[in-house]
């Protein structure tokens, strides 16, 4: 079967989620997570708020809440949203070559980082055999700095929070008191940490659970109110500012798509 005929594939896991299919139209987006995106099999385009000309890329990092518009036009696309806490964003951007704005383009490797997601896609590989795949290419092309990488414990512990009280809605005063922080230290700490505010984390984290509760054969509506959102339009309405797209537009391709998850 041709790359054209194959099903797109979501791979939802609990430190990065990848999606690699086409995206059918330009996106204008702000996404909640740190972003690596490449392209299998031609260059796309990208522009932020401040540019006049867009520029030509095969790969692209953008930090997490980021302002940018990507025409992809027919190309293969990888989508790797990476880790909340933003060690990957960290280590990946040692690797890049140009920088516009705060986008980041063009990875060192290129090549083999292209590779290794097209041997996923075309060999449509389960959940754990393309986790171990991109966790190989990670480690073997991944830039180690000489400062490591120091999360913070506290921001660390409050997405455990939120993740295990997705539909409860806890105040950010309830998250504060759970790690002895001020409200205003905690939301400066964590928009340092992750790159974005705790309610757009939030939103985010129930994208997530949404989407893995579809791969588990839920309606989107059931899914919306387990992850807690009010009912499936509030779902549509944040997927769509998070990724530029309506979840309809991404589920019911043409060539159909595959949500895989290791929950």
């Amino acid at each position: 079967m041709s790359d054209q005929n194959l099903p797109s594939l979501l791979y939802l896991w609990d430190k990065r989620t990848v999606y690699i299919g086409p995206l059918f139209e330009p996106l204008s987006l702000s996404q909640g997570a740190a972003t690596l995106i490449l392209s299998l099999n031609k260059p796309v385009r990208f522009k932020t708020e401040t540019m006049i000309e867009a520029i030509e890329c095969r790969s692209l990092l953008l930090p997490a809440g980021f302002a940018v518009t990507i025409d992809t036009g027919d190309a293969l696309v990888v989508n790797c949203n990476l880790d909340a806490l933003g060690e990957d964003f960290f280590r990946l951007s040692g690797n890049m070559t140009h920088q516009q704005d705060d986008a980041l383009y063009q990875i060192q490797h290129e090549a083999d980082f292209i590779s290794q997601f097209h041997r996923i896609y075309s060999n449509q590989l389960t959940s754990d055999s393309a986790l171990k795949a991109v966790n190989q290419i990670f480690e073997e092309h991944i830039h180690h700095p000489e400062r490591p990488f120091i999360p913070d414990q506290r921001i660390s512990n409050v997405i455990d929070v939120i993740k295990a009280t997705v539909d409860d809605n806890l105040s950010v005063e309830d998250l504060a008191q759970s790690v002895n922080l001020s409200v205003p230290r905690l939301v400066q700490l964590f928009k340092q940490q992750t790159g974005v505010p705790i309610r757009r984390y939030r939103l985010w984290h129930r994208l997530f659970v949404a989407a893995t509760q579809m791969a588990k054969g839920e309606s989107m509506t059931t899914a919306a109110m387990t992850a807690g959102f009010t009912d499936s339009s509030h779902l549509s309405h944040t997927f769509r500012s998070m990724f530029g797209m309506k979840p309809s537009l991404m589920l019911q391709q043409p060539n159909k798509i595959k949500l895989l998850t290791d929950q």
